[in-house]
Order: structure tokens, then sequence, then C-alpha cells
């Protein structure tokens, strides 16, 4: 079996940077962050900046079956 590399250029992106990145919708987003499809550095504030481990989402999509 091959081994699966993946480069990412930052552990944590915003919210804004993701849906750019991802050409994702603010309200597709947030289904899949509520269904824990994509994973969020826990905040302190409530209206503090939300962050995506992308670490952790990157892993996750790796380990998927295609």
């Amino acid at each position: 079996m091959a081994a699966l590399q993946i480069a990412i250029d930052a552990p944590v992106c915003t919210k804004k940077e993701f849906l750019r990145r991802t050409g994702m919708s603010s309200s597709s987003f947030d289904r899949q962050k509520d269904l824990g499809n994509i994973p969020i550095v826990p905040k302190d504030a409530s209206k503090g900046l939300i962050l995506v481990n992308m670490v952790k989402y990157n892993q996750k999509l790796a380990e998927q079956e295609v």
C-alpha cells in the first residue's frame, strides 16, 4: 500500500478562509460543523473567531474510502 502524504500551509484557518478555499456556502459549513464533519478549535468566548483545525480535517478526508 502506498503512503499518502498531505501538505498543508497552516494548521488552522478561519471560517472565512475555509469557505474561500472550499467554495462551500456559510450555511453548508454550519450544517457540516454541527454534524461534526468539520473540526473546530475550541474557543473561549461565544463571539470568538471560528477556527477550523485543518490537520484533523485533512486526516478525516484522507481516511475516507473513495
